[in-house]
């Protein structure tokens, strides 16, 4: 199976806008250049309702979402959904009685789909803080490879962080790190011997 195809490599960010009744749909969704933007209706859709009919329809159109912004929300609220985004879980912030602090919870048929349950009411910057080390425990090898990743981010001193972020993103979506990595290395196999034959002389006949 080839994990760097196109569809993979491109990601978009998505930004959320909250509507009005007066909008046609529940959630309308449009593309600007890079970036999609969803407006939801608060009174037919909740936010987290919103995000994750969202992303889903995106994601059956084979789009990687890198990132979701929320536009005109709770700071807070703001910056834990796209530190989660991030990550892939959707957030779900539930009333339910079974959820009692945050947690992440991954999909035991796909690792690839998580969710991270906040009790309501809970404090949102803790929830935040409390995130990458619930992923750790939801995805521990996933995880272990991130922080590869961001220490060779350090170590290159940011010469080549988009490559990585790609190579993050993959492992994420796939949940097949040694494969990511095996395809990425033959990749620059691939370059550095063309770069190679490119650059030696010719031989005169």
């Amino acid at each position: 199976m080839t994990i760097l195809t196109r569809e993979r490599l491109f990601a978009a960010s998505l930004h959320l806008r909250q509507g009005d009744a007066q909008q046609a749909k529940a959630v309308m969704l449009r593309r600007d250049g890079d970036r999609f933007i969803a407006v939801y209706d608060p009174e037919r859709a909740s936010l987290d309702t919103a995000a994750v009919l969202t992303r889903a329809l995106l994601s059956s159109k084979r789009i990687t979402i890198s990132e979701v912004i929320l536009e005109g929300h709770d700071p807070d609220l703001t910056a834990l959904y796209r530190a989660a985004s991030k990550l892939l879980p959707d957030v779900e912030i539930t009333s339910g009685p079974r959820i009692t602090e945050p947690t992440v919870k991954v999909c035991s048929q796909d690792p690839t789909q998580a969710t991270y349950f906040i009790p309501e009411g809970w404090d949102l910057s803790d929830a935040l803080d409390r995130l990458p080390a619930l992923f750790a425990s939801a995805r521990p090898e996933v995880a272990r490879h991130l922080n590869r990743i961001e220490q060779a981010k350090k170590d290159s001193g940011g010469k080549i962080d988009r490559a990585l972020d790609v190579v993050a993103m993959l492992i994420l979506k796939t949940d097949d790190p040694d494969g990511v990595w095996d395809e990425v290395l033959q990749l620059l196999d691939q370059v550095e011997t063309k770069q190679a034959t490119a650059d030696t002389p010719a031989t005169a006949a």
